[in-house]
């Protein structure tokens, strides 16, 4: 086999929260050009629709990210390096470019793939809907053998018509880099439980112990690639039993791992000879520990422009056509139109719940109270719905001049839940919502040594978002914490950006990993973060007896959570799903917002 000359090798994670900001302040040039190696990496994950842009540092779309892609691809030529595009997965379920129809998804993917990727895998949201996972398989072909699925699978039916199971993708890849070397692929995703019943996912345990493995890394290449939707480390991160069976054959051969999953940015070395680390070339000791170089990029035009040296000549046709496609996909679903204008901005998490800019306040003391009305029931009420019906900041005033439309509404929420009512006592239901709050999402939350399999297949979506979710507020709150014990000046949390020192320093993702160096491009200050955020939400109790029947209204979603509490606190009463009705005329989660905005966020 042929040895590669020893050298750095490069990881450049773009993290993609990718909308073109149009009042804040400028953002920070990065200070620090790439280190580049023999080998290098652009790599991708969680996209989750966010091809047109979100909030200020991650402002570049997905075809400034082709531009810049493009012209790396020419610099690592010019170098006579190699430069790969890798994509982790989790295209779908995002802002309404993805959730606005499934053709919109489709659309969305075919514009993606206007970018040619090196190696791509699937994420679990491309497992939920049937439809997703199928369009990768009917389209195969057009991918030319780069989208890997080494572990998921589809069921299609065969030529009399029976059921059989196929891999989604192709199973591996085996390639030549424009520089000669050899490469092995893999794509990999977690032991996902809660597929569509029509996909199947193998677990990584089995999966190496199939002949087709077997075979395919028999031959030492000159690296491995493993892409796979779960993080580097971590619950579902599942890379062990794949390098094992790797190392226990190569001991020696680079393996580069890029994971995914939970959006966070990390690195860790599994050993001296993996994750980002360089090749050793003829003559190197291969007991010799590898250097390695990363850097998280975020991702917009100044941190394209700046290390791709094309600031005056930036954008290439790709690029342009891409944004173009985007935009248009975006005219055409008609999420662009503003509903109306929002007096500010709102955050999950940067605020306690009762401030004025917490999303949750503003949903639960104003969106639903007024929004949420059903023509045959007048009297008075109280609804409860889970706060993690709402998925994200609403980031529309200092970004867009408070302009709220259809593509911000599915961006706050997507989900479809609609609403139910009973009638039960006031009293009663204060009592029932503070043991919702003492118990939280509970019948979500299997022991940690427990799988998912005691829950139903909506149960266990939920529990793996939130263990995403869960994974990914830890993240945010370590930095916020840290960075206070350092002494830290507690800014103010809805201020994007402060200039320090003649220089524009903005608030971010402020990274420590486990490898070498430091790994983010731009120094940023944390987002503040408020932890004990509630589980679940009370529009405001009226002002009526403790004995007062009112209609209970709760998202169909909380109603097992709702009826859990009512066994807690009144084992006597029979409370079933069969005695509750449903309510709102129709009215869904992912619809309020935009109603809300037409009433009361009119100049």
């Amino acid at each position: 086999m042929r040895q590669i000359i020893g050298g750095r090798a490069v990881v450049l994670c773009w993290i993609s929260q990718l909308a073109v900001a149009q009042v804040l302040p400028p953002l920070p040039v990065p200070t620090r050009p790439l280190e580049w190696g023999d080998v290098n990496f652009l790599s991708t994950s969680d996209t989750h629709g966010w091809l047109l842009g979100h909030q200020h540092n991650y402002s570049g779309d997905f075809g400034d990210f082709a531009s810049f892609a493009t012209h790396m691809r020419a610099l690592a030529h010019s170098k006579g390096v190699d430069l790969l595009l890798v994509d982790a997965g989790d295209h779908h379920d995002g802002p309404g470019l993805v959730s606005a129809s499934p053709k919109a998804a489709v659309r969305a993917d075919e514009i993606f793939r206007m970018l040619d990727y090196d190696i791509l895998t699937i994420g679990n949201h491309e497992m939920y809907q049937y439809r997703a996972a199928r369009w990768i398989y009917d389209n195969k072909a057009s991918w030319g053998g780069r989208y890997l699925t080494s572990n998921a699978y589809i069921s299609v039916p065969d030529h009399k018509g029976r059921d059989r199971l196929e891999p989604i993708g192709d199973l591996y890849r085996k390639f030549q880099t424009v520089q000669g070397r050899n490469v092995t692929a893999f794509g990999v995703l977690f032991d996902f439980q809660a597929a569509d019943p029509k996909l199947a996912v193998v677990s990584a345990t089995t999966m190496v112990k199939q002949p087709w493995f077997v075979e395919a890394i028999a031959e030492a290449p000159d690296f491995f690639v493993l892409a796979g939707h779960m993080p580097a480390r971590g619950e579902t991160a599942e890379w062990k039993p794949v390098f094992d069976a790797i190392r226990s054959i190569h001991p020696f051969v680079p393996v580069y791992v890029f994971g995914g999953h939970t959006h966070v940015r990390d690195c860790v070395q599994y050993d001296d000879h993996s994750i980002g680390s360089s090749l050793p070339g003829p003559g190197d000791d291969p007991e010799k520990r590898l250097a390695v170089s990363r850097r998280y990029l975020d991702g917009n035009r100044v941190a394209y422009s700046y290390h791709s040296n094309h600031s005056h000549d930036f954008d290439t046709p790709l690029g342009q056509n891409i944004t173009a496609s985007l935009r248009n996909l975006a005219s055409s679903l008609n999420i662009s139109t503003p509903l109306g204008s929002a007096p500010d901005d709102y955050f999950l998490a940067r605020y306690p719940f009762g401030h004025k800019n917490s999303v949750l306040t503003e949903w639960a003391n104003n969106v639903l109270p007024t929004t949420l009305l059903d023509s045959k029931r007048k009297g008075p009420r109280v609804v409860i719905v889970n706060a993690g019906s709402l998925r994200a900041d609403l980031l529309t005033c200092k970004q867009f001049q408070g302009t709220f439309d259809r593509n911000d509404e599915l961006t706050v929420s997507p989900f479809e839940n609609a609403f139910v009512y009973s009638r039960l006592p006031l009293g009663m239901i204060k009592r029932i919502k503070e043991e919702m709050d003492r118990a939280g999402a509970s019948k979500l939350r299997p022991d940690t040594q427990k799988d998912l399999s005691s829950l139903n297949l909506a149960q266990r979506r939920a529990e793996i978002d939130r263990r995403v979710d869960e994974e990914y507020q830890r993240w945010m709150a370590e930095q916020w914490e840290e960075y206070l014990i350092q002494g830290g000046e507690a800014r103010d949390p809805a201020q994007v950006s402060w200039d320090v020192g003649g220089r524009v320093k903005t608030m971010g993702y402020v990274t420590r990993d486990s490898c070498p160096g430091r790994g983010d491009d731009v120094t940023h200050f944390p987002v503040p973060f408020t932890p004990g955020q509630p589980d679940f939400l009370a529009t405001p109790y009226p002002d009526l007896p403790e004995d007062r029947i009112v209609d209970a209204v709760v998202m169909d979603f909380t109603l097992d959570d709702f009826l859990i509490a009512v066994r807690t606190i009144e084992p006597d009463v029979q409370l079933t799903k069969a005695d509750f009705k449903p309510y709102g005329d129709g009215a869904a989660v992912n619809n309020l917002w935009g109603e809300y905005a037409r009433r009361h966020w009119q100049v």
